[in-house]
């Protein structure tokens, strides 16, 4: 088995672990599967030393109104080493699924591994330097969008159509690229400056806020607030929108369904994430039971990601690649 592979599976075995502590067997099962398929015979992880460090923590839960029914967020995390140039790397993603017969399951999902297997091995390779890191994003987004299109097109049963929302963060180093289509949210905690949200929703409350019809508090409870503009799997090519942040030591992201967003609000989002002295697991747990405690009218699904930065290190990362880059040029 290669070593692209070999991270690959372990990648979904990490998630198929996170799965299990968040009681989401069929969430579990999914990544089992889809690990065995690749699965021979992994070398060992290595225990590594790396100028930045990634702790993740993430949580699921069907929510209190949708509890009896299958949970159609979808989330995966994943951090390692790129060989080649020494960086850091890091894979998150949140998937909120829509349709009928619980195809929205089957929708996040299938978004989520097609997006995972597509950019997986180009990160492996060290191809994710510079802007392509941000290319190989969204093309990942698009190829998902394309499966879920496809699995569409089997059909002609409105009932069994699917569709889904996607938020996808892609760390390499320092750099951090954010891909979004529908209402899921990436916000960034930054340490003296506060909470924000990196992407833009593509709703009808979104719109309406845009056009001053309603203020940004309206969002939480106007009507038509869970109608969506933009999804994978609705068409065959879709728009995708690219954020890029430069990360600093302490930041915090989270990629989170509007499930989560919509329950909690911005306020205590940031209280939790300012709780700098948790680790990201016990960030995850706090904003899940605070979704909860805010209604839990939808499916909840988030993963925190937190950044803890040795500069000087990764500044010789830095000035290797850029010493490498204008010898080759």
């Amino acid at each position: 088995m290669s070593t692209i592979d070999v991270a690959l599976v372990q990648a979904y075995l990490s998630n198929m672990q996170l799965a299990l502590q968040n009681l989401d067997v069929p969430c579990a099962e999914l990544h089992l599967d889809h690990a065995l398929e690749l699965l021979a015979q992994p070398d060992a992880p290595q225990s590594l030393c790396l100028p930045m460090q990634i702790d993740v923590g993430v949580s699921l839960d069907a929510g209190i109104r949708r509890k009896s029914r299958p949970n159609e967020d979808a989330v995966f995390a994943a951090t390692g080493r790129i060989a080649q140039t020494e960086e850091t790397y890091g894979l998150f993603v949140v998937a909120d699924g829509m349709g009928g017969h619980a195809r929205g399951q089957d929708a996040s999902r299938l978004a989520t591994q097609t997006l995972v297997d597509t950019l997986f091995p180009l990160i492996q390779r060290g191809h994710v330097q510079g802007t392509a890191a941000g290319s190989a994003l969204v093309d990942a987004v698009t190829q998902a969008n394309a499966a879920v299109y496809e699995q569409n097109q089997q059909t002609t049963s409105l009932l069994d159509q699917m569709g889904t929302t996607v938020t996808a963060v892609l760390v390499v180093g320092p750099h951090a690229f954010i891909a979004n289509v529908g209402d899921s949210r990436t916000y960034l905690y930054r340490p003296g400056a506060g909470l924000r949200v990196l992407t833009r929703d593509h709703s009808v409350v979104s719109q309406l806020v845009a056009d001053g019809v309603i203020t940004p508090e309206e969002v939480y409870t106007h009507p038509e607030r869970n109608k969506i503009l933009r999804c994978l799997g609705a068409a065959p090519t879709v728009e995708v929108d690219l954020f890029y942040e430069q990360l600093q030591d302490g930041d915090i992201v989270l990629c989170c369904s509007d499930g989560v967003w919509e329950m909690t609000r911005d306020p205590e989002i940031e209280k939790i994430l300012s709780s700098s002295w948790l680790q990201a697991s016990h960030m995850a747990e706090r904003l899940m039971h605070a979704a909860l405690q805010g209604g839990g009218l939808d499916n909840i699904g988030l993963v925190v990601a937190q950044f803890q930065m040795d500069v000087p290190a990764m500044q010789t990362i830095i000035d290797t690649l850029s010493s490498l880059a204008a010898a080759a040029s």
